[in-house]
C-alpha cells in the first residue's frame, strides 16, 4: 500500500512541476513582420425571382411588381409563359438609349420558360415590359404590361 501512495504522490510532483514550468516560461517576443490586409469587393447578392407573364400584365397583374435592388446586385429572373391564349410575351429591360441595360428575353408561350441574369452596376429607376405589338392595335406595352425596377445605390 505504501509502494501506491509513493507512486501517486510521485506522478501527482510531476504534474504539479510540468504545470509551473509551463506557467513561468517567457512568452515569445512579439512578431515585427508586417500584416496584409486584403480588400475584398463589396458584398454583393443573387437576387432571384419568378415573372408569369400574363395577359398585359406580369404576375396576374395589370402592369406588374415594382423591382428594388441595389447596385452590385445579380438580378435572376425565371420568366414563365402563362397566358390565357395563344399570345406570346416576352421581357425587355429599357434598351432605349442611354440606358445602360438591354436585356431581353424570348419570346414565350403558355409553358415556356426562360432564365435571365444580369448585373444590377447603375443606380436608377428603369422601365421593363413586353415588347410584343400585334400588326393591329396597341402593343402589350401600351395595354399597360409595363412595370419598374430601381437599382438603388449600396450603402
Amino acid at each position: 500500500m505504501v509502494g501506491v501512495r509513493v507512486a501517486v504522490l510521485a506522478v501527482a510532483v510531476i504534474i504539479v512541476a510540468a504545470v509551473a514550468v509551463l506557467l513561468l516560461m517567457p512568452a515569445p517576443p512579439p512578431t515585427t513582420e508586417a500584416t496584409t490586409t486584403q480588400l475584398t469587393s463589396p458584398q454583393t447578392n443573387i437576387v432571384s425571382l419568378t415573372l408569369y407573364l400574363n395577359d398585359y400584365g406580369f404576375n396576374a397583374s395589370k402592369g406588374g411588381p415594382k423591382i428594388t435592388v441595389f447596385v452590385g446586385d445579380t438580378i435572376r429572373i425565371r420568366l414563365i409563359g402563362n397566358s390565357s391564349g395563344p399570345a406570346v410575351h416576352d421581357f425587355v429591360l429599357d434598351d432605349k438609349s442611354p440606358s445602360p441595360y438591354n436585356v431581353k428575353s424570348d419570346r414565350l408561350r403558355r409553358g415556356q420558360e426562360q432564365v435571365i441574369e444580369f448585373l444590377a452596376n447603375v443606380a436608377g429607376v428603369y422601365k421593363y415590359y413586353c415588347s410584343v405589338a400585334p400588326p393591329a392595335g396597341p402593343s402589350h406595352r401600351e395595354r399597360g404590361q409595363e412595370a419598374v425596377i430601381e437599382i438603388m445605390p449600396r450603402g
